[in-house]
């Protein structure tokens, strides 16, 4: 069940202070936050959004949150997805509702080797349908890394403590991104079933196969029979951006990918990535990063 909710101001929470919002002592770094088993508290008031990304499981009791202006109703093995863009309202749950969550920063998630066809797929997901109902089984996964968290975290200080943790929220990320993908497989209307979120999905699988050679609004309302600007209004409705936003996060990222992962020099992923010179592609990714590719290889 699902309606429509205004709501006026937003506040920012970032990684590090997100842990204040719950009582009990959990994993906590600048970059990504694990909650323990938390009895969760009920949320009122001006809106929030958590920067980079959270998800939240759902353990025991029932739940009803606002996402994006938008109610939905939360019971066990319920996962809700919240990205840099969603806005959080209220959170109202019953005496029993348990559950716990994790959230990464933007950051973090540039670090870890992510395809960009599957981020964008997830990113998209987050948008149509921030709640989903997963299975006993796949949930079942989920505590037993979360339970490794805190079994690690209990122990104090370890030599490699830090890197076990980044490896174990890793494998929590990749477990809800098969999860997700799973379930958008499965479902034909990841959002209401509308229109514009089959013609969303279609950009976005369009723009994982093409974003190495095209960057045009243009080429992409083609390849789907529409126009730029209805593109644009689709974007803008489902994601939060317009389409040439969109298109950019898939270039970069994919940039990104190619950079930190590939041994590739910057000049062979201007070229994969079909930029007319190195030169242009620096200042492409410079614009959008707040570094160069040089800079940004070198720090990967």
């Amino acid at each position: 069940m699902e309606r429509k909710i205004k709501s006026e101001g937003v506040s920012k929470i970032s990684v590090s202070k997100f842990k204040d919002y719950f009582l009990e002592e959990g994993f906590c770094s600048e970059d990504f936050v694990m909650s323990p088993m938390v009895r969760f508290k009920t949320m009122t008031g001006a809106p929030r959004i958590i920067e980079g990304m959270t998800v939240g499981v759902i353990c025991n009791g029932t739940a009803k949150v606002v996402i994006n202006d938008r109610a939905f109703e939360l019971r066990p093995n319920s996962l809700f997805l919240l990205r840099e863009e969603s806005k959080i309202t209220s959170f109202k749950c019953t005496k029993a509702c348990t559950g716990y969550f994790a959230t990464y920063s933007t950051a973090f998630i540039d670090s870890m080797k992510v395809d960009t066809s599957n981020m964008l797929s997830a990113d998209v997901m987050f948008s149509l349908k921030p709640c989903i109902e997963a299975q006993a089984d796949e949930v079942t996964s989920l505590h037993d890394i979360a339970g490794a968290v805190h079994s690690i975290a209990g122990r104090g200080e370890l030599l490699y403590s830090n890197k076990i943790m980044a490896s174990l929220l890793t494998s929590f990320f990749y477990a809800v991104a098969s999860i997700i993908n799973k379930n958008r497989s499965e479902s034909k209307d990841g959002g209401d079933g509308s229109r514009a979120d089959e013609l969303m999905r279609l950009f976005i699988d369009e723009l994982s196969a093409s974003c190495e050679r095209e960057r045009s609004v243009e080429y992409y309302a083609k390849q789907l029979g529409i126009t730029p600007k209805y593109l644009s209004l689709i974007c803008k409705k489902k994601v939060g951006k317009n389409a040439s936003k969109v298109i950019d996060g898939a270039v970069v990222n994919k940039a990104k990918e190619l950079l930190a992962h590939t041994g590739m020099s910057v000049q062979e992923v201007s070229e994969r990535l079909n930029f007319v010179s190195q030169s242009f592609f620096g200042k492409y990714f410079k614009q959008r990063t707040g570094v160069s590719p040089s800079r940004y290889k070198t720090q990967g």
